[in-house]
């Protein structure tokens, strides 16, 4: 498991693991909804904090080969729909800032 740094504000590395799963989830669930078929193709490998849990690092897979321009591109124009999905689903006074980058099928970053 990867380790995950105590957030600002002192937040335990269990909040932090728990914030993760959750936008995990908020995600996974965000891109099945969405009419992009890049985006519908995609699979959600892992959501990481970097540096810490203001910012999250969403890791995604494209298995069907739109290629790394495509996918970043459709990512950043669904941003704001993907954070407004966080924000529904986490309670939060501030949805954290979401990054994304593409990993190869089974590849890791």
């Amino acid at each position: 498991m990867t380790p995950y740094p105590t957030g600002r504000g002192g937040r335990s590395d269990a909040k932090t693991r728990q914030l993760c799963a959750q936008v995990h989830d908020a995600l996974s669930y965000a891109l099945g909804e969405t009419n992009d078929p890049i985006l519908m193709d995609l699979v959600l490998d892992r959501v990481e904090p970097m540096p810490d849990d203001r910012h999250l690092l969403v890791v995604v897979q494209d298995l069907h080969g739109h290629g790394l321009l495509a996918t970043l591109a459709a990512l950043d124009r669904a941003r704001g729909f993907l954070r407004t999905a966080v924000a529904e689903l986490v309670a939060r006074k501030r949805v954290p800032q979401l990054s994304f980058t593409v990993v190869p099928p089974g590849g890791a970053s």
